[in-house]
């Protein structure tokens, strides 16, 4: 397997519910999707996470089938710079154009890479639903920080700080995955 994904899926529902959750490229990228979606506000709120999820879908369908995405890990990591970027530069204000074709661009990403690793599972479906859940509690807490964050100064400053040592992140896995 990849860098960013190590092991097979050799299990169900739990293998999926957890790799999110310990996986550092995941964690980020999907707290970090549910920040930016409160930084733009209103609609987006939950738009925003609901196509990374739509788009993971897509992805691990094309994965399974093993439709060929070339650099799909190295895009992994570029999410991880990228949304890192996104909650750097986001406000209220921002269009969600740009955002949110990047979010579906790299929610396929993600979906592609598990995908892969679904077919190796004792239950796909169960790996599939315990990865879709997770996904979206962790978008969910990026939300919940975000919104905690809004319109407190002290926080938001914090908060896109971590937003640069989250693209930082992102730039040592494009490093280390392209071999650099």
């Amino acid at each position: 397997m990849s860098w960013a994904h190590p092991g097979g899926a050799d299990a169900g529902f739990l293998k999926g519910l957890f790799h999110p959750v310990f996986g550092a490229d995941h964690l980020l990228a999907m707290v970090s999707v549910g920040v930016v979606s409160s930084q733009l506000g209103g609609k987006h709120l939950l738009r925003i996470p609901a196509t990374f999820v739509a788009a993971m879908l897509v992805g691990g369908l094309l994965g399974m089938a093993r439709w060929p995405m070339p650099l799909g890990e190295l895009c992994i990591a570029a999410s991880v710079a990228a949304l890192g970027l996104g909650i750097v530069t986001t406000t209220r204000g921002s269009s969600p154009f740009l955002l949110s074709g990047c979010v579906a661009m790299f929610g396929v990403f993600h979906g592609h890479a598990h995908g892969l690793e679904m077919p190796h599972a004792v239950s796909p479906a169960l790996y599939a639903i315990g990865f879709l859940l997770s996904t979206t509690v962790l978008h969910l807490c990026g939300l919940v920080l975000g919104e905690l964050a809004a319109g407190r100064e002290s926080l938001s400053r914090g908060l896109r700080y971590a937003g640069a040592a989250v693209m930082g992140t992102g730039m040592v896995l494009l490093v280390r995955g392209a071999g650099i």
